[in-house]
C-alpha cells in the first residue's frame, strides 16, 4: 500500500509534529491487501488564525472496488487525524464485509440449485 500526503495552506511543519503516515497505516493495516493507495489531503483553511479551520480528506483507492472518500474538519489536528483514520478503517472494513457477504450468497445460491438430469 502506498500512502501519499498532500498539504495545502501551509508547509508540513505548519501542521504540527504528527506522524500522518504511521497513524493512517496503523488503522488500515488489517485490510492492507485490499488497498492500492491512500491519499490524505490536509488543508488549513484560514491559516494560523485558529478556529475550526483544519480540513482533512482521505481517499482510499481499492483493488477491484470503487474508492472510499472520508472528509472531516476540526480545530485540533491530532483529533482530526485520528478521527479520519478511524472512519477510513471502519468504512473499508464495512465495504470488504459487504463484498464478501455477496460472494458467499452467490456461492450458496449456486450450491442450492437443483441438479437436472
Amino acid at each position: 500500500m502506498q500512502i501519499k500526503i498532500h498539504f495545502s495552506g501551509g508547509k508540513r511543519s505548519d501542521f504540527g509534529n504528527h506522524d500522518f503516515e504511521r497513524v493512517l497505516a496503523g488503522s488500515l493495516e488489517r485490510s492492507e491487501r485490499r488497498l492500492k493507495s491512500a491519499h490524505l489531503y490536509i488543508t488549513d483553511v484560514n491559516g494560523p488564525k485558529g478556529g475550526i479551520d483544519k480540513h482533512c480528506r482521505c481517499v482510499l483507492h481499492l483493488r477491484r472496488m470503487s474508492p472510499i472518500v472520508i472528509q472531516d474538519q476540526d480545530a485540533s489536528m491530532n483529533a482530526l487525524l485520528y478521527r479520519v483514520a478511524n472512519r477510513a478503517s471502519y468504512a473499508l472494513t464495512q465495504k470488504v464485509n459487504r463484498k464478501n457477504k455477496r460472494k458467499r450468497e452467490r456461492v450458496r445460491e449456486y450450491l442450492m440449485e437443483p441438479v437436472s438430469d
